[in-house]
């Protein structure tokens, strides 16, 4: 019966976001619902054990940003280094930082996808986004990065 139950809350999630079909996203989302509604309804002594137990089938949004933002800054840090290779080849002074940094949204889509993360927009308007120094340019699709007060 759980099982079921978790198919059919996976296939309403999905439908909620106006797929036909199930990823593995609505699987999480409802196993970690199941769970909760599990755990809430133990008395509060057996809740925190059965919490550490479970806590690896139970994803929150917070590991998702930190998953994000560590993915983010592989692709600046690899951008980074394909401005310094490019200053050299052209003859110019590969130490100078660049003043913006620049990543195409598909390419991070992409990767977010790459670890079964399907929706990165929430993301790119969340604090964490933003504190990190980052602004989503909508009209060109790129992420950009300023340093040294450049626009």
């Amino acid at each position: 019966r759980h099982i079921e139950s978790i198919m059919r809350m996976a296939e309403a999630h999905a439908k909620m976001h106006l797929r036909d079909y199930v990823r593995d996203d609505d699987m999480d989302a409802s196993i970690s619902m199941m769970l909760e509604s599990f755990i809430t309804a133990q008395k509060f002594s057996v809740r925190r054990s059965l919490r550490r137990s479970f806590a690896k089938y139970m994803s929150s949004g917070e590991d998702r940003v930190h998953l994000l933002l560590h993915i983010l800054q592989d692709m600046m840090r690899n951008e980074a280094m394909y401005q310094t290779v490019k200053r050299q080849q052209q003859g110019r002074n590969a130490d100078d930082l660049p003043e913006v940094l620049e990543v195409p949204l598909d390419e991070f889509e992409g990767r977010a996808r790459d670890r079964r993360i399907y929706d990165v927009a929430e993301f790119c308007r969340g604090q964490a986004f933003e504190e990190a120094g980052y602004s989503l340019d909508t009209r060109r699709r790129l992420i950009v990065r300023s340093f040294n007060g450049a626009a």
